[in-house]
């Protein structure tokens, strides 16, 4: 589990909560109910799904749903235990051979790939190339879900000011029956509300923390990529892991000396 990103979801949404509660205990009379709007909740949420939709493939909206949940549940494993790894394999292969690496344990399914691959003999560039087009791939579907949770980040707020709007038209178009005064109001607050609060405190912060875990992902395989060559041509491990760590931050490099 991701302990910040449950952290930072639920203690906005807590934040927001004890504000409304707040709110309602300083104004005599006035109920929970008052936040509640189902034709603003509609519009905004139900516009800006069908606004993905319109932009996007049903295929691509639909992976996007377990995606959000990724932000929440997925954890990658740091630069440094990666390069970690790698040394130790790498300390095998030069001592006993390629073959060697067979009985090594290696959890991450990447790195497993291209050990296998080594195993089996394959050339260079064909394990170089294999890799970097896996990787590649990986990119392109984080950049294309990434993008899609970001253009509903964006729909949200606008959906809100339609409610707006519409709460407006119905405010000013029946001045004269007070009764409806409070409800055509209502619309017009809280859909932007509900707009404001579900892309700043649910959809934006996601496809944010999902576009940094896959920045993360990335760097790691391309440290696999770039470790798996060393080992398959022989390289000394210490040597290795000297070139390895240029892919860190200046403060994580003395984690492995």
């Amino acid at each position: 589990m991701n302990f910040s990103a449950i952290l930072g979801f639920f203690g906005a949404l807590g934040f927001v909560g004890l504000s409304i509660f707040l709110t309602i205990g300083e104004n005599e009379g006035m109920e929970l109910t008052a936040f509640v709007n189902y034709p603003g909740l509609a519009l905004v949420f139900g516009g800006s799904i069908m606004a993905t939709f319109l932009k996007s493939s049903g295929d691509e909206v639909k992976r996007v749903i377990p995606l959000m949940f990724l932000a929440f549940t997925k954890r990658v494993d740091k630069p440094t235990n990666i390069i970690a790894k790698l040394v130790d394999l790498a300390t095998v292969a030069r001592k006993d051979g390629l073959i060697a690496l067979e009985n090594q344990d290696v959890p991450d399914k990447f790195m497993a790939t291209g050990v296998q691959m080594l195993i089996d003999g394959s050339q260079p560039q064909v394990v170089k190339q294999t890799l970097s087009g896996d990787l590649l791939a990986m990119k392109l579907r984080h950049k294309h879900s990434g993008a899609i949770l970001t253009y509903m980040g964006e729909v949200l707020p606008a959906m809100g000011m339609i409610g707006t709007l519409v709460g407006l038209v119905g405010l000013l178009s029946n001045m004269e029956d007070i009764s409806t005064l409070g409800g055509n109001m209502a619309t017009a607050v809280l859909t932007t509300f509900y707009g404001a609060l579900m892309a700043n405190a649910m959809v934006l912060p996601m496809a944010n923390k999902l576009a940094v875990l896959s920045d993360l992902e990335s760097l790691n395989r391309e440290i696999v990529i770039e470790g798996l060559q060393f080992i398959q041509a022989g390289g000394n491990p210490r040597l290795m892991e000297g070139q390895l760590q240029a892919y860190l931050a200046p403060r994580l490099r003395t984690a492995l000396v």
